[in-house]
């Protein structure tokens, strides 16, 4: 549980009214002229200026409704003392706003007044605030810190969604503390509390995006060999014949007209065993928060899969076709991106969770016929979705499908009848519906989604169609359902699918299985509604190699730990050419590790959860010092810091992971740093253990990063902001 930090909203406090002390020339914000403000009375009804700094006339006591809605040049507001309220939508939008200073005078912010600022990282509100409306604070990705007085007494249960990092400081007991601890619980829920902690607020070669206070500058990623030919500035502009989108992921540019183009490939003894597409492929650089080691990732990995996170947050995106050779389209791999129209191909079959979670510009969306898969959240927040769900939507009916995929409902009746032609259910359709009480399918239907009818508690009659073949987990979890009649047809059946339901199956008992979701260490209730009765105490049991032990932060059941030797390294080689170029070094050491709890499925994503374990070294690796290296799900290479340890005389490698996967242990030279002589029992788990002091290993990074790309030069420079 987070607490409430006052002595912080204190400070916040104190800085607000120092500033709103100080003659507005001195706060940096008397640049807007009187023609700027159009005002009737004492409301501000429109800001028309394009100054970066605003300080609104004090003759100002209301700033009406979108006042300041969708500016992209304004950054610092300071509202005088005479403002006694925000109207709706009054700051919808502003992208770069990233500093507002409340005057002592403010009573209330209005619906959705600050919904969408993603450059606000911090806020404080006067003492005078005593209502927080609908959604006022909604998506304000980046906002971790906001100070809330006691004499606030309604904040509305929406406020805050979206707001996944955000720390709320206010005073025990009160109205606002009490709406902090459900507002906890339900950012968990959040899709991107788990997936993309830590990660950095904006891309480090965007140099016009808000830098707020108190944040620490990003940390430059690695340098790499030059790309022969280019000379590091950006050279292709609008109308370029170049081509018409330019894809840009955080610090790669791509140019999209193979024949305008020189080809660039590795220096001899690259990875040509690592398969590629025709389709250009850019590179990916992450900051030290989402990956220690700053190794670059591919945004389309070997051609097939669009890795997760891709083009989160791309502010470059617009019409985008991807290559026919795409199979899989990642997690949050286009979320809260500018993108506003995608061309699905035929051949992808999965969908991942939250891929084009919150793109509030995708219009348009056409989906393959050979789509199998549609995992939660992968559409959520789009204007696709949304515009059909409010009735704006051209689409008739009540069934939202593309390429026989159903992918939203926004009937209200109680007799459902899924229309023919849909093959696949996508996950949480029909969710909390509960005013249905019976559903057909039609003989087209093939799969249904994972969660499609969770919680439908009044949906007694469900009748199953001939041609079924998977229903995934929890797709019927919740319901008033006594019996079901399960078809011959049905090839899988996922957890808790049919949970209470008495199932008659007409052919043999489907085989049993588990979606990705289920791999997330917080998804407790998607594997299992308790713990076992017999399990024994929390913490973590390592069942091997000897001498190896592990403790999971805020661990809540028994989990087993597995480490052992693997007899597979073909993906950890194949990870390795990818980047580097070359094989694995000699007298690499490659594990596999498996994190269990008492449901037996293997928990791979621990989110913000981590895991520290202490590993015996082989003795072949004694004395040495070791560079630690783990795959991510889409099989990139990730490096993580580790330290040498001494447990019991033996020399052991301790680190922190917060992702279970293969890890490769690989000698970087011989090393005079004394290992840290530690008990038998790690005691401190607050934060991953300091790096190691690393030295190169014998390998040199090609051009091209090791992967061979026809049809496309990957350049390094840095991306423009395309405001909305």
């Amino acid at each position: 549980m987070k607490r409430r930090k006052r002595p912080i909203g204190v400070l916040l406090i104190i800085a607000a009214l120092i500033i709103m002390q100080l003659p507005v020339s001195e706060a940096e914000a008397a640049t807007s002229s009187a023609s700027d403000f159009r005002i009737e009375g004492s409301t501000l009804v429109k800001y028309r200026g394009t100054e970066k700094s605003v300080s609104v006339p004090d003759t100002v006591q209301t700033i009406g409704k979108g006042a300041f809605e969708d500016n992209t040049n304004v950054e610092l507001v300071v509202l005088p003392n005479s403002v006694k309220e925000i109207e709706a939508y009054a700051f919808w939008g502003c992208d770069r706003l990233d500093t507002v200073v409340l005057g002592r005078g403010l009573k209330a912010v209005g619906d959705y007044a600050f919904a969408g600022c993603k450059g606000l990282v911090q806020m404080t509100l006067p003492a005078n605030v005593t209502s927080v409306g609908v959604q006022s604070f909604a998506d304000c990705v980046n906002l971790k810190d906001i100070t809330i007085p006691p004499e606030t007494v309604f904040i509305h249960d929406t406020a805050f969604d979206g707001c996944w990092q955000l720390t709320i400081h206010c005073q025990t007991g009160s109205i606002a503390d009490r709406y902090a601890q459900d507002f906890y619980e339900r950012q968990k829920e959040m899709p991107e509390y788990e997936d993309v902690p830590g990660y950095s607020s904006v891309s480090d070669n965007d140099e016009q995006e808000p830098q707020p206070t108190q944040t620490p500058e990003p940390v430059p990623a690695p340098e790499t060999e030059p790309v022969p030919g280019y000379s590091g500035e950006e050279n292709n502009t609008e109308g370029d014949p170049l081509g018409n989108t330019k894809v840009v992921g955080n610090r790669a540019v791509i140019f999209l007209n193979p024949e305008a183009l020189n080809v660039y490939g590795a220096e001899s003894g690259a990875a040509s065993e690592v398969p590629v597409s025709d389709a250009p492929t850019p590179v990916m650089e992450f900051s030290e928060g989402r990956q220690e080691g700053g190794l670059p990732k591919y945004a389309v990995v070997d051609g097939r899969v669009v890795a997760d996170q891709a083009y989160y947050r791309s502010l470059e995106l617009s019409d985008v076709s991807l290559p026919e050779s795409i199979r899989e389209i990642g997690q949050f791999a286009y979320a809260r991106s500018s993108l506003k129209e995608i061309r699905i191909p035929q051949g992808v079959e999965n969908i991942c969770y939250g891929a084009f979670y919150h793109c509030d510009d995708l219009q348009t969306v056409s989906l393959p016929d050979t789509v199998r898969n549609v995992e939660p959240k992968a559409f959520r927040n789009t204007a696709w979705v949304e515009r059909f769900l409010s009735g704006d939507s051209a689409d008739g009916g009540d069934y939202l499908v593309s390429g026989g995929v159903l992918a939203a409902y926004r009937g209200n009746g109680a007799n459902v009848s899924v229309p023919e032609g849909v093959r696949v259910i996508a996950a949480e359709v029909f969710q909390g519906h509960e005013e249905i009480q019976s559903v057909t399918f039609p003989e087209s239907l093939r799969v249904i989604g994972e969660g499609a009818f969770e919680d439908c508690t009044e949906l007694k009659e469900i009748a199953l169609n001939q041609g079924l073949e998977q229903i995934k987990d929890r797709a019927f979890l919740n319901c008033a359902a006594e019996k079901i009649s399960v078809p011959a047809s049905v090839q899988t059946i996922g957890l808790r699918a049919i949970e209470g339901i008495q199932a008659e199956y007409a052919g043999e008992e489907p085989e049993r299985t588990y979606e990705i979701s289920a791999t997330r260490l917080s998804n407790e209730s998607f594997r299992a509604p308790e713990p076992d009765a017999e399990a024994v105490a929390d913490g973590v049991v390592v069942e091997s190699p000897d001498g190896a032990s592990a403790v999971l932060e805020g661990a809540g059941r028994s989990y087993v730990l597995q480490i052992t030797e693997s007899g597979d390294t073909a993906s950890m080689n194949t990870a390795f050419r990818r980047i580097f170029g070359t094989q694995m070094p000699e007298g690499t050491y490659v594990y596999d590790m498996k994190l269990t709890d008492n449901s037996g499925i293997p928990l791979t994503k621990l989110g913000r959860q981590m895991l520290t374990v202490v590993l015996p070294l082989p003795e072949a690796l004694a004395g040495q010092e070791i560079r630690l290296f783990r795959t991510d799900r889409n099989g990139q290479l990730e490096e993580i810091s580790a330290e040498p340890v001494t447990v019991e005389g033996r020399n052991s490698l301790r680190f922190a992971t917060n992702t279970v996967s293969q890890i490769a242990l690989c000698p970087a030279g011989a090393s005079q740093a004394q290992p840290v002589e530690i008990g038998e029992e790690i005691v401190s788990m607050g934060a991953p253990p300091e790096a190691a002091r690393k030295t190169a290993l014998p390998w040199k990074y090609p051009v091209g990063c090791g992967v061979l790309l026809t049809g496309a030069v990957l350049v390094f420079a840095g991306g423009r902001r395309r405001s909305r």
